[in-house]
């Protein structure tokens, strides 16, 4: 896909401008690239106009000297700017997977009148519980003592349903994550590690959103989903039933016509207002 950069706080973020209609703004997870959405992009952007960016540190985004989820936040909106995609009612929907979806959340706390919805792909409203947060200072005690590729062997391993892992699903994965470097993995951790609780915000919002679970997540664990769902005023809910953490992926037909249904949701409601 044709690819373009701009400047934010003198560090370059790539992107990708596909398509016309009413504006989708796609942001990947932890170790991701817009690559992420390769098997779904061709046929969501004969429909509506897709922003796809690499978040920064990871894909062809350089990674700056001081990450957080709220500067992910802050690029995400100098891309919006830059890109003009706000006319009218036509207020961009925020597709985030997993860490991308937490990058949405936090671009909602700053900018909500910018956005008229977010997708939360395989990803969670809920701030990290003790338990993960302690997961992931162990995962950065590993990094400092083992090589990268051994901490992909495993971190890929949890990302597909037990049934899905296949030479060919495998390959197609290590081809966007494995390019992520030693430092951006670190800081992406610590970024994730260190995001404040967002849940309040989630709750008080009367935009739409879309909750798309995997029945074999073991990330995102499915019951956590359908709980966090039942405290936001406005929700679509889908289940994909053999997919783990990458739907995009793994079911990528259901994953892509989800997304398709809640943009026609989400526009339909504009049209309302």
């Amino acid at each position: 896909m044709p690819l373009q950069n701009l400047s934010f706080k003198g560090t370059p973020i790539n992107y990708a401008d596909l398509g016309k209609g009413y504006p989708l703004v796609f942001l990947h997870g932890f170790n991701e690239s817009i690559d992420i959405w390769n098997n779904i992009i061709d046929d969501i952007s004969k429909q509506y106009r897709c922003i796809l960016i690499d978040l920064p540190g990871f894909g062809n985004s350089p990674l700056p000297a001081h990450l957080s989820i709220k500067y992910m936040a802050e690029s995400v909106k100098r891309v919006i700017d830059e890109t003009k995609i706000i006319k009218n009612n036509e207020k961009p929907i925020l597709i985030g997977h997993s860490m991308g979806a937490y990058v949405a959340l936090e671009y909602l706390k700053h900018f909500e009148d910018t956005i008229s919805g977010i997708g939360f792909i395989h990803s969670s409203a809920i701030a990290d519980s003790d338990e993960k947060k302690e997961n992931r200072k162990k995962t950065l005690e590993f990094l400092e003592k083992n090589e990268i590729n051994a901490f992909f062997k495993i971190f890929i391993q949890g990302l597909v349903a037990p049934h899905n892992y296949k030479k060919s699903i495998i390959e197609e994965i290590e081809k966007i994550i494995c390019k992520t470097s030693a430092q951006s993995v670190k800081e992406g951790i610590k970024a994730m590690l260190y995001r404040t609780d967002n849940f309040e915000i989630y709750k008080k919002s009367t935009i739409p959103y879309l909750m798309l679970a995997g029945k074999y997540d073991q990330l995102i664990l499915l019951d956590k989903i359908l709980e966090q769902s039942s405290q936001a005023q406005n929700v679509m809910i889908e289940i994909l039933k053999n997919t783990g953490h990458l739907g995009m992926i793994e079911e990528p037909e259901k994953t892509r016509d989800t997304i398709i249904k809640y943009a026609k949701w989400v526009e339909y409601l504009n049209k309302k207002l």
